[in-house]
């Protein structure tokens, strides 16, 4: 188990520093705790949730070997997202900066990075626990219905714990040391309040934003 949480916290690491490098080295070094920080928060709350919703569909698991299986899960995610580090780090570096209200290539960037997130984490998810699954559930309909439901239950807890503990990428480039560590409940530069509406803005700008 030690093992995996090193190889977990290396992985997610390497990742962060890879998305915060496009705003500056600051956020990039904040990232090499910040990104460890929101995995492995994730991994803790899914634990739970899994474990609730494993039991409700009658999957015959125990605590135990949910948290076995989490820490396997977000340790995936983790390495496939590490592997993505070098391509994302140069397309962070070389992206059209913001300036005031035209956020240049910064929306699609952020957006490529939700994306390949949720991806790796979906990925994660199907090929981790399909087989445990269908040796602990008789009924195939429920099989599925306990892997979409991981799945929505890690984007969902991934996707706020991310907007509480933000910025990871941030469109000022200032870098400076006294930019705070975790935005909270703050709204962002274009309003939005939570994950889900700044995901929306990302694809819908707001009125007098690019």
């Amino acid at each position: 188990m030690m093992r995996s949480l090193l190889s977990l916290t290396a992985s997610a690491a390497a990742y962060g520093f890879s998305i915060g490098i496009s705003n500056s080295w600051v956020y990039a070094m904040r990232n090499l705790v910040k990104f460890p920080v929101l995995i492995l928060s994730t991994a803790a709350i899914c634990a739970l949730l899994y474990h609730v919703l494993a039991r409700f569909l009658d999957a015959h698991f125990n605590f135990l070997q949910v948290q076995r299986l989490v820490l396997g899960i977000f340790r995936d995610i983790s390495r496939l997202l590490a592997a993505l580090s070098p391509a994302v780090c140069f397309l962070g570096v070389t992206m059209e900066r913001p300036n005031g209200r035209d956020l240049g290539g910064y929306p699609q960037f952020l957006l490529l990075n939700v994306f390949a997130i949720a991806i790796c984490g979906c990925l994660s998810v199907y090929l981790r626990s399909r087989d445990r699954i269908s040796n602990s559930i008789k009924m195939p309909k429920h099989r599925n219905l306990l892997i979409v439901c991981w799945m929505a239950a890690s984007l969902a807890v991934g996707g706020q714990v991310c907007w509480m503990i933000r910025p990871f990428f941030g469109t000022s480039g200032a870098g400076a040391w006294e930019t705070p560590w975790f935005s909270g409940t703050h709204p962002d530069k274009r309003g939005a309040s939570n994950f889900y509406i700044a995901v929306y803005y990302l694809i819908v700008p707001p009125d007098g934003w690019k």
